[in-house]
């Protein structure tokens, strides 16, 4: 079994993040969007669920027998820098007297259920790290259960049936806070475990290469469509052509699209995704003073994720690769996929 590395998905958590901050910085500095197709927040957080789903599903299949070791190694890359910010808020909240954090809004954010809560706080954005735990918890072991093969059709059968619950019950859910809740969100991250379960036989990697060449146009052109018309709930078809892009830029390293994203300053922001999702939303997404909101976006934002990413993440993570006995540290954005 031979070992490839996918550079350009370091670049498309870089977009991802960047899709976040822009979102986030219009409210900060307006108090609103500029326009409805402006509203790139909920684009830039569905494609980090299809990474999610394609990038930990990739790793089960490397190493589907060792549950412990996956969430030790799970718990140490993201728990540390998620409970550094809860800690700095709670400090700020409890010592400094700052309404920034309610035990609410805390303790559904420890227990990972803060995307069906709606307390108005600087924990709004766990949502999706709420989301994306309960997945961690619950695929793994279905995995591990029905095996590969079955796993294909239940995933694929259950990213149909959140989306076809999303569309029959639209006008509720598509929402601020509605449309955080895992029944119309988790297709995004199943589409993803879709791509990674496809993509382990040799077949159907070539053929999918093949094809890639003429359908990532297509599907950038659905990506921009539905960016542009679903401000909040992105439908199917954006999580279909999320996971096409990912799979032409990451098999065709000669696509015209690939290589915008291999540039190092995106894939260094797509290392750094994580800490910077953590602490935009105290930083960028709070309204404060126009003199204060530079000061805080402009420097002790940078700082503060640096510090995150340097002093919390890596160390944590290389500790959990000594623990596991593994022979490299995981990071969010490589995987192996194995054929």
């Amino acid at each position: 079994m031979a070992r490839e590395r996918i550079p350009t998905l370091d670049g498309w958590r870089g977009i991802a993040i960047l899709l976040v901050l822009v979102d986030h910085l219009q409210c900060g500095l307006y108090g609103h969007y500029l326009s409805t197709s402006s509203q790139t927040g909920a684009h830039g957080v569905t494609i980090f669920f299809v990474l999610s789903g394609f990038l930990i599903t990739s790793k089960l299949i490397e190493r589907e027998s060792n549950l412990k070791a996956f969430y030790l190694r799970r718990f140490f890359r993201l728990m540390p820098a998620a409970w550094a910010y809860l800690a700095f808020l709670s400090v700020l909240h409890f010592g400094a007297k700052w309404h920034v954090i309610s035990c609410g809004s805390l303790v559904a954010c420890v227990l990972f259920f803060r995307n069906f809560t709606s307390q108005p706080d600087f924990t709004l954005h766990y949502w999706s790290l709420s989301l994306e735990e309960q997945f961690y918890l619950l695929w793994p072991c279905v995995l591990l259960l029905a095996g590969a093969r079955r796993c294909r059709w239940l995933a694929l059968l259950g990213a149909v049936a959140c989306a076809s619950y999303r569309w029959f019950n639209w006008d509720f859910y598509n929402r601020m806070i509605l449309d955080y809740r895992s029944q119309v969100r988790a297709d995004a991250l199943l589409i993803g475990c879709v791509l990674a379960l496809f993509l382990k036989e040799d077949s159907f990697r070539v053929q999918a290469k093949r094809w890639s060449r003429i359908t990532w146009a297509p599907a950038l052109a659905v990506l921009i469509f539905c960016m542009a018309n679903f401000p909040w709930l992105p439908p199917l078809s954006e999580c279909i052509a999320i996971a096409i892009l990912i799979c032409a830029t990451s098999l065709n390293s000669t696509n015209p699209l690939a290589r915008p994203f291999s540039f190092a300053s995106l894939a260094w922001l797509g290392t750094v995704s994580y800490s910077a999702y953590i602490w935009q939303q105290f930083f960028i997404g709070g309204t404060w003073p126009s003199g204060a909101y530079l000061l805080l976006a402009g420097c002790f934002f940078p700082i503060c994720v640096l510090l995150s990413y340097y002093c919390v993440e890596r160390p944590c993570v290389r500790f959990a690769h000594r623990i596991t006995s593994q022979r490299r540290v995981d990071s969010p954005t490589h995987a192996a996929i194995y054929g």
